[in-house]
């Protein structure tokens, strides 16, 4: 008799263990979830704010280095993140350097400073999404020499 109450107070005590074991993921999995989920958010509003530039640049002697936004036409200058700038595909390349006429997505907080040429202060990531045709690249590089000279 004692033996069968022993085994039924073990089952009792297994089936309450595996009870809060399946709290304890489902908890677990719940947490993630949300987790995944303000990354995606974050991700979505980021790119939202994100600018579409072309990289300029101009001078004869000392040389100038530019964007112009691709939207609006906003001439603007911007520090590139130490990080580096990211390629198409996504991947960090540390060391690269942006070329005249490159397209980038600019990715910060969106603040610019009101001088001429403004400054984008907070850029967080860039990434070179392509280069413009020589005729577009022209137009650019047109309007920048016609607010900031050559």
């Amino acid at each position: 008799m004692e033996k069968k109450q022993t085994d039924k107070k073990m089952v009792v005590g297994m089936i309450i263990l595996l009870a809060v074991l399946v709290v304890i993921g489902g908890s677990f999995w719940s947490v993630v979830g949300s987790q995944a989920q303000k990354v995606k958010e974050e991700e979505a509003r980021a790119e939202e704010t994100a600018l579409t530039a072309i990289y300029i640049e101009t001078g004869e002697l000392l040389k100038r280095q530019v964007f112009v936004d691709m939207e609006n036409g906003t001439v603007f200058t911007a520090d590139i993140p130490s990080d580096g700038i990211y390629n198409k595909k996504g991947k960090l390349i540390p060391d690269d350097v942006l070329e005249d006429g490159d397209m980038v997505k600019i990715y910060g907080d969106g603040i610019m400073t009101r001088s001429l040429p403004g400054k984008y202060t907070n850029v967080t990531k860039m990434q070179r999404v392509g280069r413009a045709a020589l005729e577009e690249a022209q137009k650019y590089r047109e309007k920048v020499e016609d607010i900031i000279g050559k």
